[in-house]
């Protein structure tokens, strides 16, 4: 048997069957090193059972929390008000819904703007906006004449 699958065998002892067992001896007896682990295992393992095994005194339980909570120091009172700040802020961090509002709400403002500016791009009337024909520039008097998009700016009288 190979140390590698000694040490995998050595935590499970109890539940070996006899020949795995026999194998498991025979090892330990030639292998040092797979021995000394074995014994130290076997050491912790008496070791817990041992110590699992506490009977406490009838006091033992008398002014048990009493004792326990002057061994615990308190809380510095800086410590416990900004515990109570950060538990306050993560109900503001914390998102309800999670992400969906956030793009609803995207949504709506996207379609409201689109809906205030259709109008204006849908509008026939659009081109007639600026229909004034006079224009006065430095003191003197312009007219204008519109050929489809292009505007002409003349000085009138000229």
């Amino acid at each position: 048997m190979k140390c590698r699958k000694v040490l995998k065998l050595v935590c499970c002892y109890a539940d070996l069957d006899l020949p795995q067992k026999k194998r498991l001896d025979e090892h330990l007896q030639s292998c040092p090193d797979c021995s000394r682990e074995f014994t130290l295992h076997q050491n912790s393992s008496q070791w817990l059972k041992e110590s699992t095994n506490f009977e406490e005194s009838e006091d033992f339980w008398k002014d048990y929390q009493v004792d326990v909570k002057t061994r615990i120091p308190p809380t510095p009172w800086r410590r416990r008000l900004r515990a109570e700040v950060e538990q306050w802020a993560s109900l503001i961090r914390t998102p309800i819904l999670g992400p969906v509002p956030a793009y609803v709400l995207s949504f709506v403002v996207m379609g409201l703007l689109a809906l205030s500016l259709l109008p204006g791009f849908l509008s026939p009337q659009r081109a007639e906006a600026f229909t004034n024909s006079l224009v006065v520039y430095e003191g003197g008097l312009l007219s204008t004449v519109d050929d489809g998009g292009v505007t002409i700016y003349s000085l009138k009288g000229q």
